[in-house]
């Protein structure tokens, strides 16, 4: 009796709608879920609007939209492979792709690209901000030459590059230093670091990548920690000794007193080399080896098919291929990233290569 009761009182309640769960259901559009971080921001116009311009124009199209080469080639992959994208939130299956990145670029295909002039003052800003310190105009045409250095917890690579106008520019000196103890007194390391230096030849100016930002070390990591403060220790005594060394830019009655001439060390902002070459996933940098053989060959990357500024491809002599060769692959790859290292600083901020630039103003 009990059961029957409860049965006609369930559909009473189905009958009269006051089941909220039945009678109050919201329609979702299924084209832009909640993934997104917003239900149903854009209209089904909008939408559709957005699909449209992701599966069928070229993707040389989609660089007026704010988005990277890195990610326009994610997405020209994918179209390779499925066709195209069925719905928004689809383009967060693929690497390098997340809510704020989603979301401004869909917004751009909206409301239509920037323009120029909103690009050009981007990109501007963005330029000033590629080393520390600002490389001066002043000082660019005086460069002749350049050694980057690029520092890993068991080596310190170089590369030394020759610079002559309207010609490729050269390498003249690459080579490494094994440092065979990650746990080294301060004494130690003081003695590696001037073997380094005495090592490293001579140039008009040297770069390093910024050092990255320190992060809070996890209980019980006591080791990393030692490891992180011994690198950035070596980071700061090797500069200091190259700062120290003497420099073209350096002293003079016509210096300016801004502090853009004076300083012969730069740090290259974090990974632009990785991004320019294309060797930045995710949130690391992989192998640079298919790089460096693909400049080694024809002196441009794999994926570069011509550059306008000849002194932004790279000429390296077959000796300094034969020192690359020699060494096992963890070696290969540290003289990799200080050559990346050294080519990038030059095309973004000597040669200001405008291929290479723009993918940097996005």
């Amino acid at each position: 009796m009990a059961s029957i009761m409860l049965g006609q009182l369930v559909r009473r309640q189905l009958t009269s709608g006051r089941v909220s769960c039945i009678s109050q259901a919201r329609p979702i559009n299924v084209d832009s879920t909640t993934k997104l971080g917003f239900p149903c921001t854009y209209t089904d116009e909008e939408t559709k609007k957005i699909l449209n311009t992701l599966n069928v124009q070229d993707v040389e199209e989609l660089y007026k939209y704010n988005i990277s080469k890195y990610r326009l080639k994610k997405i020209e992959g994918w179209r390779k492979k499925f066709g195209g994208f069925l719905s928004l939130e689809q383009v967060l299956e693929l690497d390098g792709f997340g809510v704020t990145v989603l979301r401004k670029f869909y917004d751009s295909i909206v409301h239509g690209p920037k323009e120029d002039a909103d690009l050009a003052a981007k990109a501007i800003k963005k330029e000033v901000k590629l080393t520390t310190p600002a490389l001066s105009p002043q000082v660019i045409p005086k460069i002749t030459s350049c050694v980057s250095v690029y520092i890993g917890l068991d080596y310190v690579t170089w590369a030394r590059f020759k610079l002559e106008k309207d010609q490729p520019t050269a390498l003249t000196g690459w080579n490494s230093y094994n440092i065979s103890d990650r746990k080294l007194h301060i004494n130690e390391l003081i003695r590696n670091v001037s073997q380094i230096n005495r090592l490293i030849p001579e140039a008009d100016v040297y770069v390093v990548e910024n050092p990255p930002v320190a992060q809070a070390s996890a209980m019980g990591s006591a080791v990393q920690t030692n490891i992180n403060v011994q690198r950035s220790q070596l980071i700061g005594m090797l500069m200091l000794m190259l700062a120290n060394r003497p420099s073209p830019f350096t002293g003079g009655l016509d210096q300016p007193t801004d502090g853009t001439i004076g300083s012969n060390v730069f740090f290259l902002k974090q990974y632009l080399s990785a991004r320019l070459f294309g060797i930045f996933i995710g949130n690391e940098r992989v192998s640079s080896e298919d790089v460096i053989r693909s400049l080694m060959e024809r002196q441009l990357g794999p994926s570069e098919e011509s550059l306008e500024s000849i002194q932004s491809h790279l000429a390296i002599p077959s000796g300094l291929k034969i020192v690359y060769e020699e060494n096992d692959r963890a070696e290969r790859e540290f003289l990799g990233q200080s050559l990346l290292l050294g080519l990038t600083f030059l095309r973004l901020c000597v040669f200001k290569c405008e291929e290479s630039l723009k993918l940097f103003r996005r």
